[in-house]
C-alpha cells in the first residue's frame, strides 16, 4: 500500500474535530504534502507529529444505513453518516456517490469553515475511498445553509466579475459588520453574517457566466490584500471546489454557493477595502522563488494552514494563469523581503 493511503487509513480512528470544534487538518495536510513532492519519510514523520492534539473517535463500527441524507446537520452523527457513505462506495465506487451527494451538500459547503469542503476535495485527489467517505460524512454532519435563497433579481443586478461584488458589499451599509463582535469559530461568525437583512440576495448578484477562475482570483486578491485567517479559507475552499467540479453535473450546481461563502467571509473579517488594480497587478508581477524552491519550502512547514494554501495556491496558479498565487505560496513561507508574514502568523 502506497505510504499516503496507508497514512490516511491509519489515521481514521482520529474524530474530524478536536478541542471543542476546531478542525483535524492531519489528512488534508498529508495529502497536500504528498501532492507537492514530500517524501514518504517527510510524510510520515508529519503524521507522527501532528497526532498528538488530536482526539479519538470510540470505539465500534457503526451500521449507518439510511444515515444519508436523513441526518444531514446532525452533529453527533458523524460516525453512521460515515458508514453510511463507506457502504454506498463499497457498493457503487466513489465517484457515483460523490455526483449523487454533491448537489444536496453543496447548499452547505461553508461547513466548519470550509473544512469539510476541502476534506472532501483532498480525498478525491488522493482517490482514496475511507478518505472521501470521511469528508463527505464531516460535510453532511456539518452542514449549514447560508440564509434563505429568495428570487433571484434582475439580470441587470449580476455581474460575473466576483472583485466587483464585493466592492458592492463593500458600499452596501446593510452588511456593516464589527469582526470583534463575531463568534470566535469561523462556522458560526459566517452563520451569523447569513443573518444580516439582505444577505440572501447576495447569492443572486454572481452571474452564471462567472467560472470557477474568476471566483479564484477573488479570493486570491482578498488574502493578498488582507492575510487574513478566513481569507486563507476562501482560498482553499476554492481549490476544493475546483476539484469538485468535474463531479457535477453544471458549475451552478457549486460557484453560486462558494461565491456565497466568499460574500460571507468578507463580511465576517470587517469588509476591507478591496486593492486597487495597480497594487494587485504589482504583486503579480513581483519577483518571485521558483514554484520549486517554493515547495521545498512549503513541504519543510509544520504549520498545516501554510501547507494546505501552498498547495491551493499552486493548483490554482495552474488553473488560472495568474502570478499571483506564486506571490501567495512566497508570502506564506516567508520567502519575499518586503513583505511580513500574515497576521495570524506572527
Amino acid at each position: 500500500m502506497p505510504i499516503l493511503a496507508k497514512l490516511l487509513t491509519e489515521a481514521e480512528v482520529y474524530d474530524p474535530e478536536y478541542g471543542g470544534g476546531l478542525c483535524n487538518h492531519l489528512p488534508m495536510a498529508l495529502v497536500a504534502l504528498e501532492q507537492m513532492g514530500a517524501t514518504p519519510a517527510r510524510l510520515d514523520d508529519y503524521r507522527r507529529t501532528h497526532v498528538s492534539w488530536l482526539e479519538k473517535l470510540p470505539d465500534g463500527e457503526r451500521v449507518g444505513i439510511g444515515a444519508w441524507p436523513f441526518r444531514k446537520a446532525d452533529r453527533a452523527a458523524f460516525r453512521d453518516l460515515r458508514a453510511d457513505f463507506r457502504q454506498r462506495i463499497a457498493r457503487e465506487g466513489w465517484e457515483p456517490v460523490l455526483r449523487a451527494s454533491l448537489p444536496e451538500l453543496a447548499p452547505g459547503l461553508s461547513a466548519a469553515a470550509f473544512h469539510a469542503l476541502i476534506r472532501t476535495a483532498m480525498g478525491v485527489v488522493a482517490k482514496h475511498d475511507g478518505e472521501i467517505a470521511a469528508g463527505l460524512a464531516y460535510w453532511a454532519a456539518h452542514w449549514q445553509r447560508l440564509g434563505v435563497v429568495l428570487d433571484a433579481p434582475a439580470e441587470s443586478e449580476r455581474s460575473a466579475d466576483p472583485l466587483a461584488l464585493l466592492e458592492r458589499l463593500h458600499d452596501d451599509a446593510r452588511f456593516a459588520f464589527d469582526p470583534k463582535q463575531a463568534p470566535d469559530l469561523i462556522d458560526d461568525a459566517l452563520l451569523t453574517v447569513g443573518g444580516l437583512s439582505g444577505f440572501d440576495e447576495a447569492i443572486h448578484w454572481l452571474d452564471p457566466a462567472a467560472s470557477i477562475a474568476d471566483v479564484a482570483r477573488a479570493a486570491g486578491v482578498l488574502y493578498a490584500a488582507t492575510g487574513d485567517f478566513t481569507a486563507l479559507h476562501t482560498v482553499t475552499g476554492t481549490q476544493a471546489v475546483a476539484v469538485l467540479l468535474p463531479y457535477v453535473q453544471e458549475p451552478k450546481v457549486m460557484l453560486p454557493w462558494l461565491w456565497q461563502g466568499l460574500a460571507a467571509a468578507y463580511i465576517a473579517i470587517g469588509r476591507p477595502a478591496i486593492p486597487e488594480t495597480d497594487i494587485v497587478e504589482a504583486r503579480r508581477a513581483a519577483e518571485t522563488p521558483a514554484w520549486l524552491d517554493l515547495l521545498g519550502s512549503a513541504v519543510a512547514e509544520e504549520d498545516e494552514h501554510t501547507v494546505k494554501l501552498c498547495y491551493s495556491a499552486l493548483f490554482l496558479g495552474r488553473l488560472t494563469g495568474d502570478r499571483l498565487f506564486r506571490w501567495l505560496a512566497a508570502r506564506e513561507v516567508g520567502a519575499l523581503k518586503d513583505v511580513g508574514l500574515p497576521a495570524w502568523r506572527r
